[in-house]
């Protein structure tokens, strides 16, 4: 059998609602060149026998399914992407969905740069509201900490030898920021990350952060205290980090009008930033802006 191009990285637990729209990008896509590994993490809703039934009435014969009790999504990923036997894993969350033209895309630069570490692209969002999220290069660790991550995992591709060398965090501290730790271990070991604009995905932007936003804050400045503590960043980029996720924090209140929650956050952000100032100003006369 010969070695596909990419293998497809699915982690699935509970996903029956979005499963089949998620496969379906996939199965849509215009390169096929690819076999799809998913890793059903201790499902209880039905997941399981939906994944078994739709492979079968696709007939396809490149795709695994891992059954595991439920370990939590770096665990889950890292099952999926030990089996791989791609040149390069995309990644893709079951409630997230692909552009049709995204694995060709990202052929077109990867065919060229073969050694590329990690490749990332273009996000729009979709469920709450549909939007173009921020997407741009990031050259280095100080980019990563004061631009903040672009880098979605569902729109990621990650080189496979590298991927098996640097598997996703199964500590729970770290749980739903998996993927920030992964960067930043791979930025300082000296790995790069591209950006290539051509390719498109979906993020599904009802769960995760939109929902769980203080969770989803305490895990990543979990995951920035841990390598301050190990001394693999500055205490200034451990500060700068988590005051810009203080940041991001107090704007998403305040866009959805939660203002006292939205001045907790802007009065730990960077209080020498103009820009915070005037926010913070008209969060307190009640402006969601």
């Amino acid at each position: 059998m010969s070695q596909p191009f990419y293998s497809v990285i699915i982690p699935v637990y509970n996903a029956i609602e979005t499963l089949e729209d998620c496969l379906e990008s996939v199965w849509s896509q215009s390169f096929s060149d690819y076999e799809i590994i998913i890793t059903n993490d201790g499902s209880n809703d039905g997941s399981g026998e939906m994944l078994k039934q739709w492979f079968e009435d696709k007939g396809l014969l490149a795709y695994q399914i891992i059954e595991q009790e439920n370990l939590g999504l770096g665990a889950a990923r890292n099952a999926a992407i030990a089996q791989a036997r791609g040149k390069f894993c995309a990644l893709l969350d079951a409630d997230d969905l692909w552009h049709p033209e995204k694995l060709s895309a990202c052929y077109e630069f990867l065919k060229s740069a073969p050694e590329t570490a990690v490749l990332y692209h273009s996000v729009e969002n979709f469920g709450r509201k549909q939007s173009r999220r921020p997407t741009f290069p990031i050259q280095s660790l100080k980019d990563l900490i004061l631009l903040g991550c672009p880098l979605v995992p569902s729109a990621s591709i990650i080189r496979t030898d590298l991927a098996q060398e640097h598997p996703f965090q199964t500590n729970l501290d770290y749980h739903g920021a998996e993927d920030l730790y992964l960067w930043l271990e791979l930025l300082i070991a000296g790995e790069q990350l591209h950006y290539w604009p051509e390719a498109l995905t979906y993020y599904r932007e009802e769960g995760g952060m939109s929902s769980n936003i203080d969770e989803h804050l305490h895990k990543v400045t979990n995951v920035y205290e841990h390598f301050y503590r190990e001394d693999l960043i500055t205490k200034q980029y451990y500060e700068r980090a988590t005051q810009r996720k203080y940041y991001e924090a107090a704007r998403f209140y305040q866009k959805r009008g939660k203002h006292d929650k939205a001045q907790q956050f802007y009065s730990v952000a960077d209080a020498k930033s103009l820009k915070i100032l005037g926010l913070r100003i008209l969060n307190a006369i009640g402006l969601s802006i």
